[in-house]
């Protein structure tokens, strides 16, 4: 029983976990670096590592847990 996925869809899969991963990472930076002005109601520098982190951790949470299933889960069979 052969229950490795095909090395063209492994391929495409990691590719497709690394772009949202650097999508993600990208959302982090720009939520790290800047924030909402009450007063204008606008976009203005005011770094936050509380906000960045918070993005990055759930991005980076839903990337590994996506990578483990995709990892313990058995690749069909064509017959």
């Amino acid at each position: 029983m052969n229950r490795e996925y095909p090395p063209r869809s492994k391929r495409l899969l990691y590719l497709v976990m690394s772009a949202v991963l650097a999508w993600g990472s990208i959302l982090a930076l720009g939520a790290l670096l800047f924030g909402i002005d009450q007063e204008r109601g606008g976009v203005h520098f005011s770094p936050s590592p509380l906000r960045g982190g918070i993005v990055l951790l759930f991005v980076l949470g839903f990337v590994g847990f996506w990578w483990y299933l995709v990892r313990r889960q058995p690749a069909r069979q064509d017959q």
